[in-house]
């Protein structure tokens, strides 16, 4: 179990979804989950008409950093993060 920020991204655009967990690996499976089910957020459409258009193999994940096993800085060094890199399909979940 890692805990820590998460990176997706896709190979076919360069489009990036940055997230936070106390289990990135469970996360990212729930995520490729929702997204095929389509209920990964409304606010996240872009990331799911991506996915829809390009496919699961589009998809890699990645891990940006490990943190202790803590919300409230989780949130905090992913808001970081979605700022460094301006992550496309975080722009409207702030």
């Amino acid at each position: 179990m890692t805990s820590g920020i998460y990176i997706m991204t896709n190979k076919s655009n360069g489009n990036r979804y940055v997230g936070y967990s106390e289990n990135i690996e469970v996360s990212y499976a729930e995520n490729i989950r929702q997204l095929k089910e389509g209920t990964f957020g409304k606010k996240f459409e872009s990331l799911v008409r991506d996915f829809e258009t390009f496919g699961e193999n589009a998809f890699i994940c990645g891990v940006l950093e490990v943190t202790a096993n803590d919300s409230s800085l989780m949130e905090k060094r992913s808001k970081y993060w979605k700022d460094l890199i301006q992550s496309e399909y975080n722009q409207h979940s702030s």
